[in-house]
């Protein structure tokens, strides 16, 4: 925590400071665990066509689309879902993200395939410590681990890079009732600024919980 020079005595600030940079491996860790889970996506639709007792091709593949347009192409032209039950075809449209209309960015797949894109075809994608001051969330030791549990109803607080902490005078009678949180965020994309395992989660769950299920009556 460095103290801000032109901060007063009497209401000082603070801004959290990193001693060195995101280590490197943070981005690699990252990339390494979403690849897979957009790979796993793949993996479905190769084992849908192979449900049908037909056999799958290099061309299929999940389609992720932004429109219908695009949706129809892949299907049509690019012979992405070949072999696929139709029933099954129309569970993979259901679940593109243009139905959510000029919220598509917001979309799992959307952000999946996006972050998937950077880390393979761009670079390592760029992680930092962010912090934040909540008033809402409590912080215990379980196990000798850190854990933080926000209450019902409570948001997650929003992580800044150079977020400032207010220190109050100091005294006897004064407590502050705050916590300073600063964990590892995502730096750029669609998840800018929000912490790392809590999207994670997010999108594991939906793909393992949400999406997956969908398809499980096509192999009974």
């Amino acid at each position: 925590m460095v103290r801000d020079k032109d901060s007063p005595d009497d209401a000082p600030t603070f801004t959290l400071k990193p001693k060195g940079p995101m280590p490197a491996r943070f981005g690699l860790i990252i990339g390494d665990c979403l690849q897979n889970l957009r790979s796993s996506l793949d993996y479905l639709v190769w084992e849908l066509v192979l449900a049908t007792n037909s056999q799958p091709a290099e061309h299929n593949m999940f389609p992720i689309c932004t429109s219908a347009d695009l949706f129809r192409n892949a299907v049509s032209k690019r012979k992405r879902l070949l072999g696929v039950h139709p029933d099954a075809v129309a569970e993979i449209e259901a679940l593109q993200p243009y139905h959510l209309g000029q919220d598509w960015r917001k979309s799992k797949l959307w952000v999946i395939e996006e972050f998937v894109n950077i880390n393979k075809h761009r670079r390592v994608l760029l992680t930092m410590l962010r912090s934040s001051l909540t008033p809402q969330m409590d912080i215990f030791q379980v196990g000798g681990e850190l854990i933080a549990h926000l209450p019902a109803g409570a948001s997650m607080p929003i992580f800044d890079g150079d977020a400032k902490i207010d220190a109050a005078p100091l005294s006897e009678q004064m407590k502050m009732n705050a916590q300073l949180l600063a964990c590892v965020t995502f730096d750029e994309g669609p998840a800018k600024g929000m912490e790392v395992t809590i999207c994670m989660n997010e999108w594991i769950n939906f793909v393992l919980n949400v999406l997956v299920p969908k398809f499980e009556r096509f192999f009974s």
